[in-house]
């Protein structure tokens, strides 16, 4: 038998409203609906199903063997159906539930005290799955609310909402500087010790852009760690060249513990983009942290 959704739901009620008010002139009043409208609905429900659920008199209705076995599951479908509405009214009106982000490790080592752990403290029923794997997180497919990405968008039916600009460059420390000498060229930093944030297994290539001129280069690193933050910490000590998104040096360039080199071959800054599945309004809980998120890079515009 196949089922009807359109109708099915509109079936189940008229049916269930006519048994627990226990005629169809009381649950057409219940229901403000027509009487005739509620007698085709039962109708139509007891021909798709190809048995009778009710004996109709003048004056009593009652349930065949059949419509008392229907009714307790048509109840318990309309009260899932309920359940269903009230679940989606509720997360539209208040953050709740889990969101799931997927985002790069290094905006996630920068967003993570700004943004994160506040959001968490402000809205305590929602929580938060955060995803820094190294491949593309496919949100539709694989069930995520939201996704920050940095750089060119690919061409794809997401939804996105443009959030700031990532800046970043060459750094290493006066002290480094002093002992072996500032770079000039990207090619002078075959003589320099570089530190890097490696990404999977793939050799590191560092790119360079002055006007019209794009070099890149492949570096082979005399230390590499799994984080900015300690990245950061290696070139303050002098073990060599870093390159870096600006907010995880911008302490260190503020106390002239490091200062940027390579100016003229730094690359432009980046788009950020939260991007989401189509279809809809956000819900409050991604569309509060999308809003946190905006914030942050405007308060931070010179340091990111």
């Amino acid at each position: 038998m196949e089922y009807q959704s359109g109708s099915s739901l509109e079936e189940l009620a008229a049916f269930v409203a006519v048994v627990e008010a226990n005629g169809f002139t009381a649950a057409a009043r219940t229901l403000r609906a027509r009487k005739a409208t509620l007698s085709l609905r039962v109708q139509s429900l007891e021909a798709r199903l190809g048995v009778s659920l009710l004996v109709r008199t003048t004056r009593t209705l009652r349930l065949t063997h059949e419509g008392r076995a229907y009714l307790e599951h048509a109840q318990r479908a309309l009260g899932a159906a309920r359940d269903a509405d009230a679940v989606v009214e509720l997360a539209k009106s208040k953050p709740t539930g889990l969101l799931r982000i997927t985002m790069p490790a290094s905006l996630a080592g920068a967003l993570f005290e700004g943004v994160v752990v506040p959001y968490l403290a402000r809205y305590p029923e929602v929580s938060v799955q955060l995803d820094t794997s190294l491949r593309t997180i496919d949100l539709v497919r694989e069930g995520y609310d939201l996704g920050l990405r940095v750089g060119a968008l690919a061409g794809s039916s997401l939804v996105a909402r443009r959030l700031g600009s990532c800046t970043g460059g060459y750094y290493a420390s006066p002290r480094y500087l002093e002992h072996r000498g500032t770079p000039k060229r990207p090619e002078d930093l075959d003589r320099h010790a570089t530190i890097i944030v490696p990404r999977g297994d793939r050799p590191m290539e560092w790119a360079f852009v002055a006007g019209s001129k794009r070099r890149s280069l492949v570096v082979s690193p005399r230390l590499s760690v799994s984080s900015f933050e300690l990245a950061a910490r290696a070139a303050v000590a002098g073990a060599g060249v870093l390159r870096s998104p600006r907010y995880f040096v911008a302490p260190y360039l503020a106390t002239n513990q490091l200062v940027p080199v390579l100016r003229d071959w730094t690359p432009p800054s980046v788009k950020v983009h939260a991007v989401f599945p189509p279809g809809g309004v956000l819900v409050p809980k991604t569309r509060l942290f999308v809003d946190a998120v905006a914030a942050w890079f405007t308060r931070n515009d010179d340091d990111v």
